[in-house]
């Protein structure tokens, strides 16, 4: 199979948000006047109609704005008019996506025969022109949410070992960091909520394309949190970096490295506590909830939620690689750090960095269940300092997400596995927001320690940590 790039794949989404000043910007229809007062950047290569939204005012400085959405959603149903695999014209829906006879023929004879097509040209073959791509066909198929668990397989065939198999794929042509044309992608998905969590995965690899990469943003370590929620989105620049190959490194290659002494490290190093509390705004910024938010109100948010989610996505990363305490991508792991440089171990930052990356294990969390508890803790209504119009906001998008969650746990589990499943990740964010002040208080003491530590360069972290 062609392998897809996950920063690449932009779903059809079904929700609706305003983002003014950001490269990544589905174009959503609600009603909604916007006269901006500057180009929006790349067109669009997103159709959609709007799930939700919420009367509010922007607050952005970059645009005039009147937006009148209203919270309730808004039907949107209507017959096809051409297949979403090849775009030949069709008035059906099949397997739960508007497609023809021959597409819908041809994806349940691949899953009925167990047959795995291959595209010879590196998955850049556009069937919608013509070209006949077994392979670039069938990854269409699923990309496009045809459902296999809506054909009826004959009695000698496993049907659910299909659809698991069919899951693993999808999933796969998500994550897998290969580029693909993006004339092949999609214009529909399966269902609004599972558009809901493509997004939130979409964005998720956006993050970590910049995080894995080399991607330093060190100009941004003295701008305030307020004038960073203004500024362009950075997960705009995601295709423009790549992974250093000596990544990750070994624990000597880093020891010799950091031997060499500041001025190596300055030149050389990454501050991922710095570049992580801005990723984590950056991902933010593009969330439909935030956007319906005063500039106040998002600065007051992101106080309460960045380094939550910040610890989270550390942790989460570092569970993937089957460790049992935080590493950064470069191969550094934090806790270590105070050994190579002759200091005396920080028994709080022992335990939050291993604490945290433990809890994620217990649980067994997938990415889909990851993306969705950080949107629910980027929606955390028990925020002191937000206005009441904006607190109304956020619960309802809290409340979206969580159910969201809850239903993908019982489709995936059944209802009272699921359920179960749920309220274990619902506990992990009291956690989270445990590991995240502990976090601080490692901020604090590693201050307090380097006296001489020019904090004016640093003025994103201190007020994130305050």
């Amino acid at each position: 199979m062609s392998a897809w790039y996950a920063h690449d794949y932009q779903p059809d989404l079904s929700f609706g948000y305003v983002d003014n000043h950001c490269d990544i910007k589905p174009d959503f229809s609600y009603p909604l006047e916007c006269k901006p007062s500057s180009s929006i950047g790349r067109s669009s290569v997103f159709s959609s109609t709007t799930d939700d939204s919420s009367h509010v005012k922007s607050g952005r400085s970059t645009a005039e704005c009147d937006i009148k959405p209203d919270i309730t959603e808004i039907s949107t149903e209507k017959a096809p008019r051409e297949c979403v695999v090849c775009f030949q014209p069709t008035s059906c829906y099949h397997y739960d996506v508007p497609a023809c006879t021959g597409c819908k023929t041809f994806f349940r004879r691949c899953l009925v025969t167990n047959r795995e097509y291959k595209c010879q040209y590196g998955g850049h073959c556009d069937i919608t022109q013509g070209q006949d791509c077994k392979g670039c066909r069938f990854e269409r198929c699923i990309i496009s949410g045809m459902n296999a668990a809506a054909i009826q397989y004959p009695k000698t065939i496993d049907g659910k070992k299909i659809v698991e198999k069919v899951k693993v794929l999808k999933r796969r042509i998500i994550e897998d960091n290969k580029p693909v044309v993006s004339k092949m992608l999609p214009a529909f998905s399966q269902t609004k909520e599972r558009q809901e969590i493509d997004f939130l995965l979409y964005l998720e690899a956006k993050q970590r394309r910049l995080r894995e990469s080399t991607y330093n943003p060190q100009q941004l370590f003295r701008t305030s949190l307020r004038d960073l929620l203004q500024k362009s989105s950075e997960l705009s620049l995601a295709d423009k970096y790549e992974k250093p190959s000596e990544w990750p490194m070994n624990q000597q290659a880093i020891t010799e490295r950091l031997k060499k002494g500041k001025e190596e490290i300055k030149r050389t190093g990454k501050y991922f506590v710095a570049c992580d509390l801005i990723l984590t705004i950056e991902v933010a910024k593009i969330l439909p909830a935030f956007n319906f938010l005063t500039l106040d109100d998002q600065e007051a948010l992101m106080r309460h939620v960045v380094v939550v989610n910040m610890v989270l996505t550390q942790s989460f990363y570092s569970y993937l690689q089957h460790l049992d305490v935080i590493i950064y991508p470069n191969g550094v792991v934090p806790v270590k750090m105070d050994e190579i440089f002759g200091r005396a171990p920080m028994q709080v930052k022992i335990e939050t960095h291993t604490r945290s990356v433990q809890t994620l294990s217990r649980t067994s969390i997938t990415p889909e269940q990851f993306v969705l508890l950080k949107a629910i803790i980027y929606c955390h209504p028990a925020c002191d300092n937000l206005s009441t119009e904006g607190r109304e906001i956020i619960t309802k998008y809290h409340e979206k997400y969580s159910g969201i969650l809850l239903r993908h746990l019982q489709d995936e589990y059944g209802n009272q596995a699921g359920a179960s499943k749920y309220g274990s990740l619902i506990c992990l964010i009291e956690a989270y927001f445990h590991f995240a002040e502990k976090s601080k208080q490692i901020h604090l003491m590693h201050k307090i320690n380097r006296k001489c530590m020019n904090q004016s360069c640093m003025t994103l972290v201190e007020e994130c940590m305050q």
